[in-house]
């Protein structure tokens, strides 16, 4: 497909991970391009501030990668910071989140390259530097989310959610669009993950574009970030 051309009538949506820079082996070792931040304020003012960061990361963590310049959906949308800088949160902690812990850091001990993610809200399964277990990991976590009924898993690229039920980066990006300065405007995603198709599909929803990084970009966050320049 022609890729659109972002104009003043966009309201723009980003995920992170895999879309504005390359995925790494754990989630600390990303490598942040130095004009990134900048480019992403380019674009903001094309849009008349009209950008979010969609994220499956911490807020801080998100903050920590690209500063707190921008309006964002951190943790699949459970935590947003709106335009204003007010950030409000749409789920609670799932009862069971601190013996989830416990038990996967168990596993994680004697399964060398896996690591668990502790978030605010949500726990994340990371074995990119040991695919061997995945099915084992899987089976694990259904186990655990078995029974209960504030929970749900969130498949991902070499990683497995567990996150509170309800709410995806399409609730998030509607949520936005509901919202000034997005309000009125045609929104614009692009995401690289199965966690951004909700958003892929709101956007096109909403009379705009979803874009994918593997099927539009050829798999380059690369080229995400020339077609943002340009």
């Amino acid at each position: 497909m022609t890729l659109p051309l972002i104009g003043p009538e966009n309201a723009v949506f980003l995920d992170i991970d895999g879309t504005l820079i390359d995925l790494a082996a754990t989630p600390d070792a990303v490598i942040v391009p130095p004009e990134l931040a900048g480019l992403l304020r380019g674009v903001a003012a094309r849009c008349g501030g009209a950008l979010a960061i969609l994220s499956g990361r911490r807020l801080a963590d998100i903050d920590r990668l690209i500063g707190r310049d921008f309006a964002c959906a951190a943790e699949h949308g459970a935590i947003l910071r709106l335009p204003d800088g007010t950030v409000t949160q749409h789920v609670q902690r799932p009862a069971l989140y601190d013996h989830w812990l416990k038990v996967l850091n168990r596993y994680a001990g004697i399964m060398p390259g896996v690591v668990i993610e502790d978030k605010q809200f949500s726990l994340v399964i990371h074995y990119r530097q040991a695919p061997e277990h995945a099915a084992e990991l899987q089976q694990l976590a259904e186990q655990l989310v078995a029974g209960a009924d504030d929970a749900v898993l969130l498949a991902a690229h070499c990683a497995i959610e567990i996150k509170p039920r309800g709410g995806n980066k399409g609730d998030a990006l509607a949520a936005f669009m509901a919202l000034p300065p997005f309000a009125g405007r045609l929104p614009l995603f692009v995401g690289d993950d199965t966690t951004d198709e909700p958003a892929i599909l709101e956007a096109a929803a909403l009379g705009g574009t979803g874009l994918h990084v593997a099927r539009d970009f050829s798999g380059s966050t690369q080229a995400v970030r020339h077609w943002l320049a340009t």
